[in-house]
């Protein structure tokens, strides 16, 4: 391969770092479990080999075990999380993940110990982080996240993608990021006034990708089809890895703009508008999402 997805897809993209992180965590107790198509085992291969590089580990993407093997999978998280600073969302979900699994006691007692250590370090800096979150003002830094990344929308910074493609990736970034952080943390009111503007934001930058009215609806194919691009499957199979956890059933809409090689979901409305599609896109991504633990 000549060209390098984190100087690529992912080179405007902040939610590849965290999300990777949480998928080894996540993985412990069955790396296997979602079948995926031999180019997306592939793809994975090669972002594990170029963040080891950005990260100055390589020696680790070198172990053929580390799928398989929990500890591994744990230190190399950890490793990872000090120097790539994964954000509140990210350290919430593997810390509780891994308390879950020291639990669970399906493990040796050293790897039970391993858990429950590495666990509480993460919680300890999602909790740092949430106070010193809240004291810079949450609302303040969703307003200037949710700005942040629609104006690299604006500017093109997710062509390589799909219309609907677009928006999901826009999503995500916020979901990981600030924005995210302020929907999990701030009163119910204040969430579901972060949700309205995210709904309205997302419809009308939906709505100007396709130079038309927000409730014009449109064949799916028009939202779906990928635009022709240098490096096209790169930018293909990192959608479809960023969109790895969404459901068929549970987020057909979202499943479907990210899974490409699968045909889409039949909760997918054929005929849609932009207005139709973001709402459906926020709420399976934020609204749908279950919350994180108190710490």
């Amino acid at each position: 391969m000549n060209t390098h997805l984190l100087d690529g897809p992912a080179r405007s993209l902040e939610s590849v770092h965290p999300k990777f992180i949480v998928d080894l965590v996540l993985g412990i107790d069955n790396p296997r479990q979602t079948p995926i198509a031999p180019q997306q085992q592939l793809f994975r291969e090669r972002l594990m080999n170029e963040i080891m590089a950005q990260a100055q580990l390589r020696s680790w993407s070198m172990v053929g075990a580390l799928s398989e093997n929990a500890a591994m999978r744990v230190g190399l998280a950890d490793k990872l999380a000090g120097s790539l600073d994964p954000g509140h969302l990210a350290l919430s979900k593997m810390g509780h993940h891994l308390l879950i699994l020291q639990q669970k006691g399906n493990e040796t007692p050293g790897v039970l110990q391993l858990y429950g250590e590495v666990g509480e370090r993460f919680l300890r800096r999602a909790a740092h982080k949430q106070r010193a979150l809240s004291q810079r003002g949450l609302m303040v830094q969703a307003g200037e996240h949710s700005d942040q990344i629609f104006t690299r929308w604006q500017a093109g910074n997710y062509r390589g993608w799909s219309l609907a493609g677009r928006c999901f990736v826009a999503l995500e970034e916020l979901r990981w990021g600030a924005f995210g952080d302020a929907c999990r943390l701030v009163t119910e009111e204040a969430r579901a006034l972060l949700m309205d503007n995210l709904r309205a934001m997302a419809t009308q930058y939906l709505a100007q990708s396709i130079n038309a009215s927000a409730a014009t609806r449109h064949f799916y194919h028009q939202w779906l089809s990928t635009p022709t691009a240098p490096a096209l499957m790169d930018h293909k199979e990192m959608l479809c890895w960023l969109g790895s956890d969404c459901d068929a059933e549970r987020q057909p809409v979202s499943w479907s703009v990210t899974q490409s090689w699968q045909t889409v979901a039949l909760g997918m409305p054929r005929l849609c508008s932009a207005m139709r599609l973001a709402t459906a896109m926020v709420d399976e991504i934020f609204v749908g999402e279950e919350s994180v633990l108190p710490i």
